[in-house]
């Protein structure tokens, strides 16, 4: 029985019967020479077979990304139908409080704010960014409007005697015409300015006593009288809510409270009119 450590001599020989080099071999090789070939033979399959389902697979995953693709733009589509049907409902809503607002400040005869483009089709609804760019500006001049209007009181204080015809606090006998609101309050308590706008007056002023005016460059005008203080000065700028001044009883006074007015256009209006929005 030979070894595998035997091996065979191989001559080849061409057509002039010459030959080269001999060659050895394995006589083991040469003996199982099929079952090498056939496993030579297996690899090849095993490689064929794999690279033909790399093919598939490569194909396969090509369709799934393309499939891919399509679901995530139809999801892209129905997200920005939804966004902008979403965008439609929210500033819809913000129109309408826009409008309420408008027309609160209308009913003090204020000109409305009017609104010449964005936010009221739904079919020339632009971006998100124009949108948003547009309401800001709008609520810009929303905010300078209400922030220059007299709004609310300048002190938190009881009415005790309303604008209008009212006997004379100091006899009880005659009538007299009463161009404010009286508002009580405890000596020294802050006043403050109901809008922002430029001190046009500091200092006494008749039956006032110590008195502020403010001008609000909108044709308002806001007095406050019987000051015990006065804590601003002619020309300075205020914003609304500032204190201007404390409660006293200084002028034609009975006691202590501020004497609050409203002047539109060069005419005293009741301020009860501008002590709410509503």
């Amino acid at each position: 029985m030979s070894k595998k450590k035997d091996k065979t001599t191989i001559i080849f020989l061409n057509k002039n019967q010459h030959y080269n080099k001999p060659i050895q071999i394995k006589t083991y090789y040469i003996r199982h020479w099929k079952k090498f070939a056939g496993a030579l033979l297996a690899i090849v399959c095993i490689l064929l077979v794999a690279i033909m389902q790399l093919i598939k697979n490569r194909a396969e995953m090509q369709l799934a990304n393309e499939n891919l693709a399509l679901l995530l733009e139809k999801h892209k589509l129905e997200t920005v139908q939804m966004d902008t049907s979403a965008i439609k409902r929210h500033y819809q809503s913000i129109d309408d409080k826009l409008k309420t607002i408008n027309k609160y400040l209308k009913a003090r005869g204020l000109k409305p704010i009017p609104k010449s483009q964005g936010g009221e089709t739904e079919s020339d609804l632009g971006s998100t960014e124009e949108i948003g760019s547009f309401y800001e500006e709008y609520l810009k001049k929303m905010i300078r409007l209400v922030g220059f209007t007299p709004m609310g009181y300048p002190h938190k204080g009881r009415i005790s005697s309303n604008y209008g015809h009212r006997e004379n606090p100091f006899t009880g006998e005659n009538i007299e015409s009463h161009k404010g609101l009286d508002i009580k309050g405890n000596y020294g308590e802050v006043v403050k300015t109901t809008a922002s706008g430029v001190v046009k007056f500091a200092s006494r002023r008749g039956g006032y006593g110590n008195c502020v005016i403010i001008n609000h460059g909108n044709g308002f005008e806001t007095y406050y009288g019987h000051l015990s203080k006065i804590s601003v000065k002619q020309g300075q700028r205020v914003i609304a809510g500032d204190a201007i001044g404390k409660i006293g009883s200084t002028g034609r006074s009975t006691g202590p409270h501020l004497h609050y007015e409203v002047h539109r256009n060069g005419k005293i209006v009741n301020p009860k009119s501008y002590l709410s929005l509503e």
